[in-house]
């Protein structure tokens, strides 16, 4: 068995970049937010604040496309398997224009649902329906766009990834600026901003990766062969269970909050749009392990594996300390970058010790979710989020007496649960490893 010791500082080398990839993935639609929010215009903002969420959550239903790609891609590049390592581009990356294609095909009933749960008032309809129809265009190239970055990092080449992203989102901030500030085009704009910033990802990511990919004459058959899509289903049907159960819990909160007023509404929406700056921030943790667990598990490497989970849970706690400070520190600026209203940010502010909490209860669970996907095993990430949806709504139903306060603890226990039942999970999976990780020397 061949073994790849990790130190805390190659650890560190390789989740940092992540972590910043990882927060340029909703940048996009926080970019929008923020830019619309200069304005002043307390409708444009609501409006983009909720066609913002809807897209977030639209996206991470599918979000499986990266991060089951990043998975396939680190133990293919272990195993110097050619065709595995092309494959484990081509097949995400079809799926993601299939997927694309049928959601632009029922744009209308799925916007129609989207604002039904995100409980969108009627007096931000038209402008939240105008952003969230330029957007859809978009879908196909942000669901390649996936396939493409996770096949980057899981081959270990996160310059280019991070690359890809600073450069999308420097297209975007510039239309932004240009079509909002400069022209005056409003929500229309912002929307066609963001639209070409996320064709431009998928443009330069196979520019970027033009050499390092070739296609074979049988390679076709390949790529339509049924059965070999059997282990990417097999896997991301778990994650697309995970992620349903993450959607209704993003529109049973959304709708909750929204009976208390279009304030409160909004206010969570910003909110939201912070939390989802978190997740990401661990999420690019969870990548790092991603990729050091696929390495592992590829050379059947059971003591690497250990060593990567303990780095994961270092890098964890140090990084939900470091978070909690920053949110302390930087509540107003972070909050007055999202809108200029006074009446927003107080609302805001009343609810923000939540998003305080929120990485100390949720911050291990999208880490744990990396370590399962470089496993690719994501039915304990399936089961967790099951179980956490039951916690939620329980908590809702009792404790809503306390208005919007009861709808955050209910999302705080939401991310609580999921973390424990996560861990739990992990441990029972590496227990009869352990008797091989005391009798070996692992220094950090």
């Amino acid at each position: 068995m061949v073994t790849s010791r990790v130190t805390a500082r190659q650890y560190g080398l390789l989740a940092y970049p992540l972590i910043l990839s990882g927060l340029l993935t909703p940048l996009l639609g926080i970019t929008d937010t923020i830019v619309i929010g200069q304005t002043g215009d307390s409708i444009a903002i609501g409006a983009i604040a909720i066609g913002a969420v809807f897209f977030n959550t639209i996206y991470w239903l599918f979000g499986f496309l990266k991060v089951s790609t990043t998975g396939f891609s680190a133990q293919a590049s272990v195993h110097q398997d050619e065709t595995a390592l092309y494959f484990a581009l081509y097949r995400p990356a079809l799926l993601g224009l299939l997927i694309g294609l049928v959601l632009m095909l029922f744009r209308d009933p799925l916007t129609a649902g989207g604002l039904y749960l995100l409980a969108a008032p009627e007096t931000l309809l038209t402008d939240v329906t105008t952003y969230i129809g330029y957007r859809m265009y978009g879908a196909p190239f942000v669901l390649i766009g996936y396939a493409v970055l996770g096949w980057l990092i899981g081959q270990g080449q996160v310059k280019r990834a991070l690359l890809i992203q600073v450069l999308s989102n420097i297209i975007n901030i510039i239309l932004d600026v240009v079509f909002v500030l400069g022209l005056g085009y409003g929500v229309a704009g912002v929307a066609i901003a963001t639209l070409v910033a996320e064709i431009s990802i998928v443009a330069f990511g196979f520019l970027f990766m033009f050499r390092q990919l070739a296609w074979k004459p049988d390679y076709r058959g390949l790529l339509f062969h049924v059965r070999a899509y059997r282990q990417f289903f097999t896997v991301n049907a778990d994650l697309f269970v995970r992620t349903i159960f993450l959607l209704l819990v993003t529109g049973w909160f959304t709708r909750t909050g929204a009976n208390f007023g279009p304030d409160v509404l909004s206010a969570n929406a910003i909110l939201l749009q912070i939390q989802y700056l978190i997740a990401y921030w661990f999420g690019g943790l969870g990548s790092a392990s991603t990729i050091l667990v696929g390495r592992s598990r590829g050379r059947h490497d059971e003591v690497g594996y250990l060593k990567n989970v303990r780095l994961t849970r270092q890098f964890g706690l140090g990084s939900i300390l470091l978070m909690m400070i920053l949110l302390v520190v930087f509540q107003h600026p972070l909050l007055r970058a999202f809108s200029a209203d006074p009446v927003l940010l107080d609302f805001a502010s009343l609810y923000y010790g939540w998003i305080v909490v929120f990485p100390l209860t949720g911050g291990f669970a999208m880490l744990y979710e990396g370590i399962f996907s470089g496993l690719t095993q994501a039915k304990p990430v399936r089961n967790s989020m099951m179980q956490a949806f039951v916690v939620f709504g329980l908590l809702l139903l009792s404790i809503n007496w306390i208005g919007n306060h009861g709808v955050w603890l209910a999302f705080i226990g939401f991310g609580l649960m999921r973390s424990s039942s996560l861990h739990l999970a992990e441990r029972r999976m590496n227990m009869k490893f352990e008797k091989m990780d005391k009798k070996t020397d692992l220094p950090v």
